[in-house]
């Protein structure tokens, strides 16, 4: 499986390729009143409107201070921002989390691999919206 790596504050993340349908540098946002401190707003994508999340500050309690988004693939839009994108890795197989791991990130991953001697930590974007969320803060 292959794996996009990118970076949330001191820690390396990783998504599966195929789950990203581009990179993109973040333009201008435009806020949502009333909206969850993580969703930073919305940005026009090609004559969409991609809604943002922090992912940094949606999993970690801490703003991505990085200017590239990942467009998840799916159906509906959700951009993600995050510190830095990093590397492609081809996995043939994921290990078990950690176990110090806290319960609210550990929900939205799916396992672990090596990289150079660091532990990257394998996430499921699908996860980190619940449909609800996801329903609020994008159209169909």
């Amino acid at each position: 499986m292959r794996y996009i790596t990118y970076e949330l504050g001191d820690r390396v993340f990783a998504s599966e390729l195929l789950s990203i349908k581009e990179i993109v540098l973040k333009q201008e946002l435009r806020p949502i009143p009333g909206s969850q401190e993580w969703l930073l707003g919305v940005m026009a994508l090609r004559g969409q409107l991609l809604p943002v999340v922090d992912l940094g500050l949606r999993l970690q309690g801490k703003s991505s201070e990085g200017d590239k988004i990942l467009v998840m693939d799916g159906e509906r839009l959700v951009g993600f921002l995050v510190d830095d994108v990093k590397t492609i890795e081809d996995v043939a197989d994921l290990k078990p989390l950690p176990a110090e791991l806290p319960e609210n990130v550990r929900r939205f991953l799916t396992g672990s691999f090596l990289q150079n001697d660091s532990i990257v930590l394998v996430l499921d974007l699908s996860k980190v919206l619940s449909e609800q969320e996801l329903s609020q803060v994008t159209v169909p």
